[in-house]
């Protein structure tokens, strides 16, 4: 599992890519325009500033997962060595609580990741 970048400012966000896939990249592909746009937006802020300090953009979840927001789109992600952000996936969040079936993929491509990468 691979992680190029899709975005690169003071801060590089990266994508995995399993060879086949992005699934970061293929959620936000087909969100609709609008929606697309406010969760680009917020990706390109955190490439020029850093991380959003604002909690309903950005948040911890559990492991070292983290999820960018924007409405009820999520990112998950985790933080890597040299200002390095990397996307997991994304999904639509249509209830109060995340679902436990999209924290366990995220810590699970999360883990795969690390585990490719030798960390």
């Amino acid at each position: 599992m691979n992680a190029p970048i899709i975005i690169q400012g003071v801060w590089t966000i990266r994508a995995l890519h399993d060879g086949k896939r992005c699934f970061a990249q293929e959620y936000i592909d087909g969100l609709q325009r609008s929606e697309r746009v406010k969760l680009l937006a917020v990706l390109e802020y955190t490439s020029q500033n850093g991380p959003p300090k604002n909690k309903e953009k950005f948040n911890p979840i559990e492991n070292g997962l983290l999820e960018f927001k924007s409405f009820q789109d999520r990112l998950f992600c985790f933080y890597q060595p040299g200002n390095t952000i990397v996307l997991t996936h994304g999904f639509c969040k249509k209830k109060t609580r995340l679902p436990r079936r999209e924290i366990n993929k995220g810590i699970r491509l999360m883990q795969q990741y690390l585990r490719d990468k030798g960390d």
